[in-house]
């Protein structure tokens, strides 16, 4: 089984799970949010990638004065099929429309049109892209699919030293990996085990250290307007405390 295939079967297995805990705040959400608020435009085109059972649209429905075109894309039809399940509740401000695609992100950003979006969000999504190659795509294509002065926002988990004694077994074993295949694989992408009543599942994560990030979007054409290392959603200077981390770039052709 593939690591989309596994990434698919995880999440369809625990859909529910996952949309029991959409009530609970997320503060990078708040970051989007404030982004999106500050758009001089009266119409917005967002695209989010990684969309889950649509937890973002609460945080929309927020916003005032903007009509929004939302588009959510994600791997599992059984996630998405939550969202469709509260589009009327949560979309009740009639200044959203919401649409949901099942499909890999690199396949459906292929076919997109040249600037047809305002916002491309991915919160915890693409740390889940298996390959360098594939994330330089996704990147480099968001930056083709984004309006001038567009933005490309995304959080993603870090490494911290809580993470590292948490995932000291997991982190060797890709280290290893590393290693034995004379670096042909990546030495911070790790099958992360997550814990149930039945049964123990791992995902496939790719931990980004703020130098990585910063030269993947550079090189796809962005200008940095935010790259940062968070715990508890504040700044810190330092990966041995962080918990994740937040990108905010743009597309812009003055810079």
């Amino acid at each position: 089984m593939n690591i989309k295939e596994n990434l698919k079967n995880f999440y369809d297995a625990h859909a529910e799970k996952y949309y029991q805990t959409r009530n609970k705040h997320r503060a990078d959400a708040d970051i989007f949010i404030n982004e999106i608020k500050a758009s001089t435009k009266k119409s917005i085109n967002i695209l989010e990638f990684g969309c889950g059972s649509g937890r973002l649209l609460a945080y929309l429905k927020e916003i005032k004065g903007i009509k929004i075109n939302y588009t959510g894309v994600d791997i599992s039809q059984k996630l998405l099929n939550f969202a469709k399940k509260e589009i009327n509740w949560k979309t009740a401000a009639k200044h959203i429309t919401a649409t949901f695609v099942c499909d890999d992100i690199v396949h459906y950003l292929s076919w997109l049109k040249q600037e047809s979006f305002d916002f491309v969000i991915g919160a915890a999504s693409f740390q889940h892209i298996p390959t360098s190659k594939e994330r330089f795509f996704v990147s480099k294509n968001i930056y083709r699919i984004l309006q001038y002065e567009g933005k490309f926002m995304m959080t993603n988990r870090s490494f911290s030293l809580r993470f590292l004694k948490k995932y000291q077994k997991d982190f060797f074993a890709s280290v290893r990996k590393y290693i034995w295949s004379l670096g042909k694989s990546e030495w911070n992408s790790i099958m992360i085990p997550r814990k149930d009543k039945k049964s123990i599942a791992k995902r496939f994560y790719h931990i980004y250290t703020l130098a990585e990030l910063k030269k993947l979007v550079s090189l796809s054409g962005f200008i940095i307007e935010t790259l940062w290392y968070l715990n508890k959603w504040r700044i810190v200077s330092w990966w041995k405390h962080s918990q994740n981390s937040i990108v905010i770039v743009k597309k812009t052709v003055f810079e």
